[in-house]
């Protein structure tokens, strides 16, 4: 339940939820590969985005381990933030999920709903044309948003309907890609923007729906590794990412 992992996030005990930086070293690891192993088997049996060598193949393994995996998902509205054919939402949607989509791109419709009368899921969407949501305030148990924030135009708007949409204690597992100029990174302008870290922490983390205030201690010593690693898989993937969960204050 969704007070459980509230309640996980809280203790002391409990693994980091973030904000952290990719890792090579956990990307490679039994329990990340193991997983992605399942979402491609998944994704191909049912024509969604297979992922071998981009960094959600750390982004999703990471949210999973620290929080949506600690869910009932069963009557639990989601909503996905940029779904594309993303796995992740559909997965989610066999899991019991009511899954509402959010996309601009109307090209991924007739996948859509082949697969909505394939699997038998309590799947939906809204095709926006910009960062405001047609969804009800505090109508949705939980957000993903996978590698979204950075093609926002408005990113403090896209970050207020979130929160606005989210019931109190609601989580969001939410990824970005990360750029910093002053460490050698560029990210292509015609993706959109990526955020700084001070950026992330101040627009994102220190939102005053999430009650974020302690300062951040980012993982510095895994961003060499990782840009090496993510620049094989592109050459304009010069940047690293990173990914956090954040729970909507109940005040």
């Amino acid at each position: 339940m969704l007070s459980r992992l509230l309640a996980r996030l809280k203790s002391p005990l409990a693994s980091p939820a973030g904000p952290q930086l990719a890792s090579v070293t956990e990307l490679e690891s039994e329990e990340f590969q193991s997983f992605m192993k399942d979402c491609n088997r998944f994704a191909t049996d049912h024509g969604l985005r297979t992922l071998t060598n981009w960094s959600k193949v750390w982004e999703y393994p990471w949210l999973y381990h620290h929080g949506m995996s600690e869910i009932n998902w069963k009557g639990k509205q989601l909503l996905d933030f940029g779904s594309e054919i993303s796995p992740m939402p559909w997965w989610l949607a066999t899991r019991g999920a009511r899954v509402t989509l959010i996309e601009t791109d109307r090209q991924w419709l007739p996948v859509w709903e082949t697969l909505r009368r394939k699997l038998g899921v309590d799947v939906s969407w809204h095709f926006v044309d910009s960062d405001r949501l047609p969804v009800v305030d505090l109508s949705v148990d939980a957000v993903t948003s996978f590698s979204v924030i950075e093609h926002q135009r408005d990113k403090k708007v896209a970050v207020d309907e979130i929160a606005r949409v989210l019931r109190p204690g609601g989580p969001l597992f939410i990824s970005f890609d990360i750029c910093e100029p002053e460490l050698g990174m560029t990210f292509p302008a015609w993706n959109g923007r990526a955020l700084t870290l001070r950026e992330f922490e101040q627009e994102i983390w220190r939102h005053p729906a999430f009650g974020n205030h302690k300062p951040l201690n980012w993982n510095r010593e895994d961003i060499a590794a990782f840009k090496s690693w993510h620049l094989q898989s592109a050459p304009h993937h010069n940047y690293v990412c990173g990914a956090a969960v954040l729970v909507k204050s109940s005040i």
